[in-house]
């Protein structure tokens, strides 16, 4: 009965929390927004606000279609749910996103600041996803820089397990020649790395130009 079960909501009737078959208690979470444009006031029930939010037709469809993803704990598969902070920032990154990379866009998608402990790994991969298949960035390529290795590694196998959102297996540059390499492409690709790899060659001042695509993200 439950095998295909989206999402499951919990209320009394005015506390209401949001999560998936396999999250515990903790994981269960509020939805406090109904159109993503500010919070809902303290003292609205929260069921209404959830209720408005998440089964709104459009958002319904959008949470089940490019916000879940399964991974491995180890410990057996988990069924992972976005919550409203993840699902309204990809939904404004991605419009910014579009116009921002038009012929005359200036190029500046801009910037999410979320806090410690927020889920900024999967709501990169929810962005990537959405950015991916969207028809008017004809196959984009995406490069995730950071600057340390085990950040770098931690993203990567966040991407990895999301790879079904992706549509395609994500690539770690060892190396500034891989990187050159798998930057060397007319379209597609997840590339992670560090910003260093970005050195020029030694005796070397500038960085070659690698790409003047517009939909390298």
């Amino acid at each position: 009965l439950f095998r295909t079960n989206a999402a499951l909501v919990i209320s009394d009737g005015l506390a209401a929390r949001i999560g998936s078959l396999t999250a515990d208690r903790e994981r269960f979470m509020p939805w406090r927004t109904v159109t993503g444009d500010d919070i809902a006031p303290k003292g609205t029930p929260e069921l209404e606000t959830l209720l408005k939010g998440v089964f709104d037709k459009r958002n319904l469809l959008n949470l089940i279609k490019d916000f879940v993803v399964f991974g491995d704990t180890g410990s057996g598969l988990i069924k992972i749910l976005a919550g409203y902070h993840q699902f309204h920032a990809v939904r404004h990154a991605v419009a910014r996103t579009l116009e921002a990379t038009r012929p005359d866009g200036d190029r500046k998608v801009g910037v999410v600041w979320h806090t410690q402990g927020s889920g900024k790994s999967l709501l990169m991969a929810f962005y990537a996803g959405c950015i991916i298949k969207h028809g008017m960035m004809e196959n984009p390529t995406l490069l995730i820089i950071t600057d340390r290795n085990d950040l770098d590694d931690q993203l990567f196998g966040t991407f990895s397990m999301c790879r079904e959102l992706l549509r395609q297996t994500p690539q770690q540059a060892d190396s500034r020649e891989e990187l050159r390499r798998l930057l060397d492409r007319p379209s597609g690709g997840v590339i992670f790395t560090t910003i260093q790899k970005f050195a020029p060659e030694s005796g070397e001042t500038d960085y070659p130009l690698l790409t003047e695509r517009r939909n390298v993200i």
